[in-house]
């Protein structure tokens, strides 16, 4: 059976730096979680970036789960990549210029379904259910990242 591949992106307005700075700090990435889905990050290891160890704390379909995380950075400053380390699901973000203000945010998710019904089943509805969701943890960065840039010149101002 093949993978599947969900992939979403939008437009932030906020710059590139600023956006993927929020990505890679998980102290910051846990705020842009839609929290009816992700109800909890856990920090293991490190916190920034490449290294970086975490456990998630997931709902979906009315079930709990938890996933192991592994986070490395292909493309320092552009690309941040999430591994559940007992499946195999990788969850790729990637962060691309649009303007000196304005970012393109690419979220894709890849995994390998169980075989059988299960697996069929997860095939067909998972995919858009993870839709509605990096649609709103899309909502949530932009509305976060402007909030970011906004405290940062109010800091700058200030000196």
């Amino acid at each position: 059976m093949s993978k599947v591949t969900v992939t979403v992106s939008s437009k932030v307005a906020a710059p590139a730096a600023v956006v993927h700075n929020i990505l890679a700090d998980y102290n910051h990435h846990r705020n842009i979680l839609p929290p009816k889905f992700f109800p909890g990050l856990d920090i293991v290891e490190g916190g920034v970036g490449e290294g970086t160890r975490f456990t998630l704390h997931a709902m979906s379909f009315g079930g709990k789960t938890q996933m192991h995380m592994a986070v490395t950075e292909p493309e320092p400053g552009a690309v941040l990549v999430e591994r559940e380390v007992n499946t195999g699901l990788v969850t790729t973000f990637t962060v691309k210029p649009i303007s000196p203000t304005e970012s393109n945010v690419t979220f894709e998710t890849v995994w390998q379904p169980q075989p059988g019904l299960k697996g069929a089943i997860d095939r067909y509805t998972t995919p858009l259910f993870m839709r509605i969701v990096y649609r709103q943890e899309l909502k949530i960065l932009d509305e976060y990242a402007q909030q970011q840039v906004r405290l940062s010149q109010q800091t700058a101002s200030q000196y």
